[in-house]
Formats: structure tokens, C-alpha cells, sequence
């Protein structure tokens, strides 16, 4: 299958990830069946030491198209029952709990923006390096809406229920230092070499799972 919104690339065991609408790298429906794709049918079928999340360009993502989604809930729910949850945003969080489950380190490498959507396929990975100057949050309550992808309990289980409420209810942006002191992400780095680093530390922590003599 050839992608459209995503670049997929497997150097030295590890596979890049690349989110491919620049500048922003908007995760339209397009994007999100993709990733279904690549979860389903290509990464269970790759030998992979370690995955690596990033965004082409300046930004890592502005998150999902929240008027193409809207419209798609809209459409999609069933007239008396409109607690159900539609059938794409099942499977979106099908996509993103794998990308959780994998037994390989994965890495998010952040910069520029990373809202909703965006934070919530981070909050997917194991460790987050972010340039400096990032920018993060969870804007979906400004739509109407919740982060639908497990991004809820995920950011609750790493900054506490009452930080992750304020931060959804809110929907306020936050930085990178904040996210920091937090724990939400692991480093900071300037933004030119946060890419390198980030492939650098998976190259480390790989050969650490494959050669346990290999010492920090």
C-alpha cells in the first residue's frame, strides 16, 4: 500500500513513522485509515528493535481535523443511541493501543505543535524527547469534544486525575518545560537535533534489550 499522509521507513531495526501533511501534519480520516493500515498489516510484519514518531517538517502535528470529524460523528451516530461510539473512532483507538502495546522502546520525537490527536499517538510511546520552543495540549473541549484515542487515561496515569482534568477541561496549551516537570516527556533538546538524538537513544536502548551486559 502506498501512503498518502504517512512516510514509512525501516533504517538499522528501526522504523520511522512520519506524519506527512506539512506544515502542520493536520491527521485527517485519510491519515487515521492509514495508520490503521500500518498497525494491522505492516509493523506486526516488520522485525523491529525500536519505532520512532516524528512529524516532516517544523511541526510534529496539529492534531485531528476536528470539522471532519465533527461532520463524521455527526453523520455516523445512531439516531437512539447516541452513546455509542462510532465505528472509526473504535478503531482509531484499536490503532493507537497497539502502537501502546508494542513490545519494542518506542520514542515520539516532538517539535514545533502537538495538540490533541498529535499528543494523544505521543502519550502512545514509551519516552517523548521535545525540542525546545514545543508547544502541547489537548484543545478538543473548545470542539465540543473529549480526546477520543485513550489520551485521557493515559496523560491521568503520568501527571494524576486532577492535572489531566484541568488540561482537558481547559483545553489550555502547555509548554515543553512544563511538560517536563510533569513527566510527561522525558527530555528537552534544541529542536534542530531532537530527530538525531531521538534515533540515537533508540539505537541505545535497543542494543540495551538485545545485550543485557550493555550497562548505562
Amino acid at each position: 500500500m502506498m501512503f498518502r499522509t504517512i512516510d514509512w521507513k525501516i533504517a538499522d531495526d528501526t522504523g520511522h513513522l512520519v506524519l506527512n501533511q506539512p506544515p502542520a501534519n493536520i491527521m485527517t480520516r485519510l491519515f487515521f485509515d492509514e495508520l490503521g493500515h500500518l498497525t494491522k498489516h505492516v509493523i506486526p510484519d516488520s522485525q523491529l528493535k525500536a519505532l520512532i514518531i516524528y512529524g516532516n517538517g517544523r511541526h510534529f502535528s496539529a492534531g485531528a481535523d476536528h470539522y471532519e470529524l465533527t461532520e463524521h460523528i455527526r453523520e455516523n451516530l445512531p439516531g437512539n443511541y447516541p452513546e455509542e461510539i462510532p465505528s472509526f473512532l473504535k478503531e482509531n483507538l484499536q490503532s493507537f493501543l497497539y502502537l501502546d502495546q508494542l513490545s519494542v522502546p518506542t520514542f515520539a520525537a516532538i517539535r514545533g505543535t502537538c495538540f490533541g490527536s498529535a499528543l494523544e499517538l505521543a502519550l502512545s510511546c514509551k519516552y517523548r524527547i521535545c525540542g525546545e520552543g514545543t508547544v502541547l495540549g489537548f484543545p478538543e473541549s473548545s470542539f465540543g469534544l473529549m480526546p477520543g484515542c485513550g489520551g485521557s487515561v493515559r496523560l491521568a496515569g503520568i501527571v494524576g486525575k486532577a492535572r489531566a482534568i484541568e488540561l482537558i477541561v481547559s483545553g489550555r496549551n502547555f509548554s515543553a518545560e512544563e511538560a517536563y516537570h510533569w513527566g510527561l516527556i522525558h527530555k528537552i533538546l534544541p529542536r534542530k537535533v531532537v530527530i538525531e538524538e531521538t534515533i540515537i537513544l533508540a539505537r541505545e536502548i535497543s542494543n540495551r534489550r538485545v545485550n543485557p551486559s550493555v550497562v548505562e
